[in-house]
């Protein structure tokens, strides 16, 4: 129990990629094409203009990390990696994962951008098409997370 509390406390006194990403929403935008999930990206950010590879890291951490739900859509999806904690655990994998790598398993739709001003800040809104097979195949093959056949 004590040990357990003690890597609680270490991976959440440890910087994350979380720390240099944006402020960003992730909800669900629909059903995308076989083996992907479709989402809508929101970033408040102080810039009227964001780059795709901006609103892609953004995407691929929600859909590891976070999960999204649309309500209206009645969609709701856990996060890939399982938990918050795995991104402190793995930070070194991650890190160069997120430097590179991420860009392979994200497309942001062409026309879908808005921007919109909010006060001192905008709200710049995407739709990302995301490789989830592809992306969870990847990952636990490195062993960061777990596949699907050692969940049962």
């Amino acid at each position: 129990m004590r040990k357990a509390l003690f890597m609680l406390m270490l991976m959440l006194a440890l910087p994350t990629l979380a720390d240099d990403l944006p402020d960003y929403q992730i909800e669900g935008a629909g059903t995308g094409a076989q083996g992907t999930y479709l989402v809508n990206v929101s970033v408040l950010t102080k810039k009227s203009k964001l780059t795709d590879d901006e609103i892609g890291r953004c995407a691929i951490h929600g859909v590891l990390f976070r999960g999204f739900a649309n309500k209206e859509l009645r969609q709701q999806q856990k996060p890939l990696a399982g938990s918050a904690l795995v991104e402190g655990q793995n930070k070194a994998f991650f890190d160069r994962f997120f430097e590179k790598d991420y860009a392979n398993y994200y497309q942001v739709l062409s026309g879908s951008r808005k921007v919109v001003k909010a006060g001192k800040q905008y709200k710049i809104t995407s739709t990302v098409t995301v490789a989830k097979e592809q992306l969870r195949k990847d990952l636990s093959e490195a062993g960061v997370i777990k596949s699907l056949n050692n969940m049962f």
